[in-house]
């Protein structure tokens, strides 16, 4: 059986709890709930990424991602 945490135990957790805005593209695939090829293919439709150095990986910013997906949603059929 998991480990209880207790509420002070979890208000300690989330005081200093600071969320990320950028993610790695691995973050960006478990957020998005796709995979690293779907997110390749929103690059090349637009999604912006962000560099951080000449030779940074590339971020995703989780406002652009929430914004793509609600500007692709479609109506279910």
């Amino acid at each position: 059986m998991p480990e209880q945490i207790t509420r002070e135990e979890l208000r300690n957790l989330l005081l200093n709890y600071v969320p990320k805005r950028y993610l790695t593209q691995k973050e960006a695939v478990i957020y998005t709930g796709t995979s690293p090829a779907t997110i390749n293919q929103w690059i090349k439709d637009g999604l912006r990424i962000i560099l951080f150095g000449e030779n940074s990986n590339p971020k995703y910013d989780i406002k652009d991602l929430d914004a793509w997906m609600e500007e692709h949603k479609t109506k279910g059929a």
